[in-house]
């Protein structure tokens, strides 16, 4: 029995555990669980008979007693997101048991599955959601002021908690704070993505208005002190996502506006379209070239993965690099073409159709006849996050705890139809009644 334990962290897991045995309300088991993902870093963890018990999965384990104890799981239906993300998982695990899985491989269907499960089970009402959202705004306040100090002094003060450096990497005689995730691109990935989400905290209105405007700041000044290309491109798409609410119920104008684009980009241009990444990267800094390359390789040996994935890449490194602590696999900084590594063709295939459906379910809310429970441009920040986060996959693989809040944002989509407006029974002048049907994964007005 072994482990990389800091007392500080373990009384933090135990406080955390307790709150999640004890607390009265959902949400505050789901505050729990965001909590230990966001200020411990994933280094902490007890390893007995070589199986490593991470500080998140025992809280996860503490989750699933709390849900059998209650039996919170009851009443819980598949929404059409959830097969997505089930199937997802299972195609990741079975080709990983046909390329030879190991031990880790079974923590990392836990780690996948139990997060967006626990979530799914506690996420049942529109306060379930808000109330962890304001939760957020405090966590990228406290990540805001830690990243800036460590931007400043050059000194993790998450380094206490042990799985992070002490000093933060430099490039370009810039330091790249990271906070405590494992790498500066997911620590401003996570700040980027938050982003929309307090702007509609924030559009939400009170009680929570200052805090929320404090969360924007401090998720702003997250994206900045990653000093990283990625997370600004993913902060410059919530934007986007923000201008684009007047086209909301004319959206199908947009996506083939994007399909006109690339095809016409695909004409004038002498490489292939993915070399428009390099192209921004010339602009704005950053790996777009090995981003680029690494697109045209997925593509180049699609023989060697559709079927089952690979656990050999080394081949598409264009100078022979591999990663330090594998040298059969190059640095795979696209989370699409982990999927394709991972899954296959299905794997990938299964990837997209959740994605979808997560657009389609937050575009059925915010067209929805009848008054949501809360604001309907926070129900649209949802989408903009979902479109942040698929910016954010270009130019990095998520391997860290930023997968919790992933995750978390996923089960609140596909939980929408049950609560954006949930109860909602109004009389019209004429007499009659609305009610709202969420059957076929979507909040929809039906007038009877």
């Amino acid at each position: 029995m072994g482990g990389n334990i800091n007392f500080f962290a373990l009384l933090f897991l135990v406080a955390m555990s307790l709150v999640i045995v004890s607390a009265k309300h959902q949400k505050n088991a789901v505050k729990a669980i965001l909590a230990i993902a966001a200020f411990v870093p994933l280094g902490q963890q007890i390893t007995i008979f070589g199986l490593h018990f991470y500080f998140l999965r025992i809280l996860i384990l503490v989750g699933f007693y709390r849900v059998y104890k209650r039996r919170e799981a009851e009443g819980f239906k598949f929404t059409t997101m959830d097969k997505c993300f089930f199937f997802w998982v299972l195609t990741g695990f079975l080709c990983d048991l046909i390329r030879g899985a190991s031990a880790e491989t079974f923590g990392m269907v836990f780690d996948t599955l139990g997060p967006y499960f626990l979530m799914r089970f506690w996420i049942r009402t529109g306060e379930s959601f808000v109330e962890p959202l304001r939760f957020l705004a405090l966590v990228a306040i406290a990540i805001g002021i830690c990243m800036a100090w460590e931007t400043l002094k050059h000194q993790d003060p998450f380094y206490i908690f042990g799985g992070v450096p002490k000093v933060p990497m430099e490039r370009g005689g810039r330091f790249r704070a990271e906070g405590p995730f494992l790498q500066p691109i997911l620590a401003g990935t996570f700040g980027a993505t938050l982003f929309p989400l307090l702007v509609g905290l924030w559009r939400n209105g009170q009680p929570a208005r200052m805090l929320a405007l404090g969360g924007i700041v401090g998720s702003v000044v997250i994206t900045i002190a990653s000093a990283s290309s990625g997370p600004l491109l993913t902060f410059v798409a919530a934007v986007v996502g923000f201008c684009l609410w007047s086209l909301r119920e004319r959206m199908y104008l947009f996506r083939r506006g994007i399909v006109i684009v690339l095809v016409g980009f695909t004409v004038v241009m002498n490489a292939p379209v993915w070399y428009l990444i390099a192209r921004v990267s010339d602009v704005v800094g950053g790996g777009g070239w090995h981003r680029s390359w690494l697109i045209e390789q997925f593509v180049t040996h699609f023989d060697q993965w559709w079927l089952a994935g690979t656990a050999y890449t080394a081949n598409w490194a264009p100078a022979g690099e591999v990663m330090p602590n594998n040298p059969n696999m190059m640095d795979i900084t696209n989370h699409y073409v982990a999927q394709g590594i991972h899954g296959g063709i299905l794997g990938l295939g299964l990837f997209i159709a959740m994605l979808v459906a997560g657009f389609k379910t937050v575009g059925r809310a915010v067209r929805g006849e009848a008054k949501p429970v809360v604001d309907r441009v926070l129900l649209w920040t949802l989408g903009i996050s979902l479109a942040s986060h698929c910016a954010a996959f270009i130019s990095v693989s998520y391997f860290d705890q930023i997968q919790v809040f992933w995750f978390w944002l996923l089960a609140v989509i596909s939980g929408l139809p049950s609560w954006a407006y949930q109860k909602l029974e109004e009389t019209t002048a004429q007499g009659a009644t609305v009610r709202i049907d969420d059957s076929n994964d979507m909040a929809s007005a039906a007038v009877s």
